[in-house]
């Protein structure tokens, strides 16, 4: 069975070379989940960098801007599995549109009341963390939906587009936030989130004609449906070792990404501006990658893209950790950015095509639970960084990363067949 895997997830590597994206993009529906996941995208990379800023103005503690980005993320660490099998039970159409409804709702309040002056770090808290549980419910929806909606034969492709939507939202969404945090302050930024957020919800009304309702059986309960998923994911060599590489990415090398703002001000001393660059730069470095897998150009098998790419970006990280200059560390970013569209694109992919339907969304959400380890890890940095300063925190953890990794990476770069 997991030969058969392997020659499954090589035919599809090969086909979808001959689909071109504008193939994919002819898709009404697909169109509409384009749409709708850039603008939900633009909103969140808005909200992360608007986050970390806001939290070291209000408490000037790398370790309190860890513990707001943990109330961030947390939720798709501990709900992602439900989140999925709610994705293989119910309209993922529907789904959406709550989940972008909500956001919208929680981005104007804190509009309204950081604009009032009335706001908190306790607030920003409690309001971040809806966020979050929205997004928990977002990601596994999102995903299968893709599937749903183009097949196995053209997953890759999709899978591809959205990596670029989500660079493109990692470029523009930085900037922005990085603009109204410095001409207009906080509300500005969460005032843009709402519209964008907004934005995202109309185009997912559309949705439910396009997305069939789910077809699980229900006699099977909620424990049921979680074992059934996790025997699923853990059976196959493949997704194991996604699963177990997205963990120790998550909490040992992205967890870079919400220090960014310390390590802007402490160590490259410069203001919000600056730091939007950096983060658009590693967006720029994600969207050429990610267009390049989705022509279909790459050259690369899927494993193999996947298990390249997890060992280049930590590598990467120790090379910025030792950066003072603002120029190198937009190009080390952008070259980060390269081998992270690598990783997203592959790591949705192999999933995808490596589970059966009864349980995709379920097994989704469990990768979805993976990436949300990354509280753990943002929790451990802000410690360290407080302790020992933001660059050498992320030189240990980019060697702990590497140490992680490297014998889960290496058979894949390989091409090893599966045990």
């Amino acid at each position: 069975m997991p030969n058969d895997v392997s020659r499954v997830i090589r035919w599809h590597a090969r086909a979808s070379t001959e689909l071109s994206a504008g193939a994919v993009l002819s898709e009404p529906g697909y169109r509409r989940l384009f749409v709708s996941g850039l603008l939900v995208n633009i909103a969140r990379w808005m909200d992360l960098v608007t986050l970390g800023w806001l939290a070291l103005q209000l408490t000037g503690s790398p370790f309190l801007v860890g513990l707001a980005v943990f109330a961030r993320t947390a939720p798709l660490m501990v709900g992602g599995p439900f989140a999925g099998i709610v994705a293989d039970r119910a309209s993922r159409a529907r789904v959406l549109v709550v989940a972008q409804t909500t956001s919208a709702a929680t981005s104007l309040a804190l509009a309204m009341i950081f604009g009032s002056g009335l706001g908190s770090y306790g607030t920003l808290i409690a309001c971040e963390a809806v966020l979050g549980l929205m997004w928990t419910l977002d990601f596994p929806a999102r995903r299968t939906a893709l599937y749903s909606l183009l097949g196995p034969s053209r997953v890759a492709q999709a899978v591809s587009l959205e990596t670029v939507s989500m660079q493109v939202a990692k470029i523009v969404g930085p900037l922005l936030a990085g603009a109204c945090l410095a001409r207009v302050g906080p509300s500005g930024s969460f005032t843009l989130m709402a519209a964008s957020y907004a934005g995202g919800m109309i185009a997912s009304l559309g949705l439910g004609p396009h997305l069939a309702v789910p077809r699980v059986a229900r006699s099977l309960s909620v424990a049921e449906s979680l074992r059934a998923g996790l025997h699923a994911a853990w059976g196959n060599a493949t997704v194991r070792a996604v699963l177990l590489v997205t963990i120790a990415m998550n909490t040992l090398f992205f967890p870079y990404q919400p220090m960014l703002p310390v390590f802007a001000k402490d160590v490259l001393a410069v203001g919000p501006i600056a730091l939007g660059a950096l983060v658009a730069g590693e967006g720029c470095g994600s969207l050429l990658g990610a267009l390049v897998i989705a022509s279909g150009r790459s050259g690369l098998a899927y494993r193999t893209l996947f298990g390249g790419s997890v060992l280049l970006g930590p590598g990467l990280l120790i090379a910025l950790s030792r950066s003072r200059w603002l120029a190198l560390g937009v190009v080390l970013l952008f070259l980060m950015g390269l081998a992270d569209s690598g990783f997203s694109a592959m790591q949705t992919t192999l999933v995808l095509l490596s589970v059966p339907d009864r349980v995709r969304g379920g097994v989704m959400g469990i990768l979805s639970a993976c990436i949300g380890t990354q509280p753990l890890g943002t929790l451990t940095i802000g410690a360290l960084a407080t302790a020992l300063g933001t660059p050498l925190t992320f030189a240990l953890n980019a060697v702990a990363a590497l140490v992680v990794i490297v014998p889960l990476a290496i058979p894949l770069v390989r091409g090893e067949p599966e045990g």
